[in-house]
């Protein structure tokens, strides 16, 4: 008989020991289902500065030229092409035709513009003046317009 009470008190531990691990267990799972939403942001436009020329060009010469570009964006921008599209010219008197000077298109950049800010960049021996530019563009200035092409720089 004692056998059989001692048999019970385990039979019977062993089904307590499993019945708190499985509402243990029970306990910890959950499930369920849902939907979540994120809206993206809209890219704003870059603007640029006035490109200008690094020096003075004379018939024949390449130069340098500078441009500030703005990012208002909440994230870094990375500039990858600038084109030109246009070159205005001032004179101070005489006569010059925009097609004396030519601006070179740049493609393949790496022009990395942080999130809210604007940059100063210059751009090697891009505006060129013909060899046979007229006399009155001495003392011209010449503004170049252009656009610019580039990617999120996000990490």
């Amino acid at each position: 008989m004692r056998k059989s009470v001692k048999t019970a008190v385990v039979a019977g531990t062993a089904v307590a020991v499993t019945a708190v691990a499985g509402a243990a267990y029970a306990a910890w799972v959950a499930s369920g289902t849902g939907t979540a939403a994120a809206k993206a942001t809209t890219a704003q436009a870059l603007t640029t500065e006035n490109v200008t020329v690094v020096g003075d060009l004379y018939p024949g010469a390449d130069g340098d030229a500078t441009l500030t570009i703005h990012n208002p964006n909440n994230y870094p921008v990375k500039v990858t092409t600038v084109t030109g599209t246009g070159i205005t010219v001032t004179t101070t008197g005489g006569s010059c035709a925009p097609a004396n000077v030519s601006f070179a298109n740049q493609a393949g950049l790496q022009l990395n513009v942080p999130k809210g800010e604007s940059k100063t960049f210059t751009l090697s021996k891009v505006v060129h003046m013909v060899a046979d530019a007229e006399d009155g563009c001495q003392g011209a200035t010449f503004t170049v317009a252009v656009t610019l092409a580039g990617v999120s720089a996000a990490a």
